[in-house]
């Protein structure tokens, strides 16, 4: 498998994007950050998973998809790094922790 070639797109602050962005530099993965104003946002909407930011582009082997969902995207990421645990306990562990950051940014 060739090292597939990312974009995230998000808006031009941290938000929900910004630990997908950190954990690419952590983990060494090259990235493209796309930044989008709400206008550009508004006509990106309909073409979105789910109408929302932040997304994931991802292009291997001349194929281009596009993911959304920030807690998927970040796993996927970790994954790449070397930040996310094979073992399934500890990966069930790292798990736990993400749910319960996402319950208090509610």
């Amino acid at each position: 498998m060739s090292t597939p070639k990312i974009s995230i797109v998000y808006f031009p602050f941290a938000g929900r994007a910004e630990p997908l962005r950190l954990a690419c530099v952590m983990g060494n993965v090259p990235f493209t950050n796309e930044c989008v104003g709400f206008q550009e946002f508004a006509a990106l909407k309909p073409s979105l998973p789910n109408g929302q930011l932040p997304v994931m582009y991802v292009e291997d082997d001349g194929v281009k998809k596009v993911y959304g969902q920030s807690n998927a995207i970040l796993r996927y990421i970790g994954k790449l790094g070397g930040l996310y645990p094979e073992d399934p306990t500890l990966a069930m562990e790292v798990d736990a922790v993400l749910d319960l950051m996402e319950v208090d940014a509610v």
